[in-house]
């Protein structure tokens, strides 16, 4: 009962406030920021810092995590409220595949709660939003599919992009959210086909990209955008929710962490290219410097192969027989986590940048009025 008192007065206030005319439309991949903080919290963080997931250090940036995700949510419902979400959210049949940052953001988060506190009521509080994730997933699934009908249908394959891999993100999200939060170890047979139904998700999408690009005239390095380091995501993902409920074999565990591996090195290669090009032709501000909410997706991909690389480090060690290997997994290991934070370091200064210019600007249009 009481958990029930305190769940309607928390959705209560969020209502009341989401009514609020000056509550901003957030983009709908904004939730990435979620995805990107919750996975450093779990793989990085603790990698690099050596604090414990209950650790007053862990424990505040779990807190301030959730305080973003509250913001959002508010945001959420404020579309809702006022009657626009479909125009806010789910018009565009390619970005609406964003919702996927939702699911796999709020996924995220309950299992860095559960790991940092352990209170009964908080505890059935988080299982209950848990379910609520799953239903909210399945209603993403729905949108996504409806999606992928109006790109096929409309003709717009030419716009596709690593966004539509959040189909597969959002999936393996939820195998990993049922193992961690509600301990369900019996049911193998369902992790598996969670599984399954993500891969099959990540080849349809991969297949739609490579006809993209290979149907289009232009180098792919003009033509690629950020989201496409979703490529790696995606497998990294799919490879800790494998890893995590023990569906494959430790040797397909392996074989998969190398696919993914190459993968990155790809991608990041074509995207220093694409750096190096965007420095010659706008310089080191315009080039690489400006605020982009997709940037919080490169962050969570790259800390969501960190997680992988940290959880198999035993299957490694055990399988592993080539020195120069074993050298470079622990280069990644102790490099990985650095790179990681500086990256959000940086990530965070620029959206604070961007925030400051953009409450700066309001601020003159409120002066400027009559």
């Amino acid at each position: 009962m009481l958990i029930g008192l305190l769940l309607l007065f928390i959705i209560a206030i969020m209502i009341t406030w989401s009514s609020k005319k000056d509550v901003p439309v957030v983009p709908t991949a904004t939730s990435s920021i979620v995805m990107a903080l919750g996975i450093f919290i779990q793989g990085a963080w603790q990698q690099l810092s050596g604090y414990s997931p209950k650790s007053i250090w862990t424990s505040l940036l779990v807190i301030i995590t959730v305080g973003i995700w509250l913001y959002l949510l508010v945001s959420y419902i404020g579309s809702i409220r006022r009657g626009r979400l479909y125009q806010d959210h789910l018009a565009d049949p390619v970005m609406r595949f964003a919702t996927g940052t939702w699911v796999a953001g709020t996924s995220t988060l309950l299992i860095a709660i559960h790991a940092s506190f352990n209170h009964f009521i908080l505890n059935e509080i988080i299982r209950i939003i848990a379910i609520l994730n799953i239903g909210l997933w399945l209603v993403v699934l729905y949108v996504m599919c409806r999606g992928w009908y109006q790109i096929l249908h409309q003709s717009q394959i030419h716009r596709v992009h690593g966004i539509i891999l959040l189909s597969t993100v959002s999936t393996q999200s939820i195998v990993l959210l049922l193992h961690q939060i509600f301990k369900i170890d019996n049911l193998l047979w369902l992790h598996q086909t969670l599984i399954i139904i993500g891969l099959i998700f990540y080849i349809w999408s991969v297949m739609l990209i490579v006809y993209r690009y290979w149907q289009h005239r232009h180098p792919i390095v003009e033509e690629w955008t950020d989201p496409n380091c979703i490529l790696y995501g995606a497998l990294a993902i799919t490879g800790a929710a494998v890893q995590t409920v023990h569906a494959w074999s430790d040797g397909a565990i392996i074989y998969l962490w190398w696919i993914t591996w190459i993968i990155l090195i790809i991608v990041e290669v074509i995207e220093v290219v694409r750096a190096i090009r965007r420095i010659q032709a706008k310089g080191w501000i315009q080039g690489i410097s400006i605020y982009n909410t997709a940037q919080w997706t490169r962050l969570f991909t790259l800390g969501m192969f960190y997680f992988f690389t940290l959880r198999i480090y035993p299957l490694y060690q055990q399988y592993t027989e080539s020195r120069w290997a074993l050298e470079m997994y622990r280069w990644i290991l102790t490099g990985g986590s650095w790179i990681i934070s500086i990256l959000l370091v940086i990530e965070i200064g620029l959206a604070v940048q961007a925030l400051w210019h953009h409450a700066q600007r309001k601020s003159a249009n409120t002066s400027n009025m009559p």
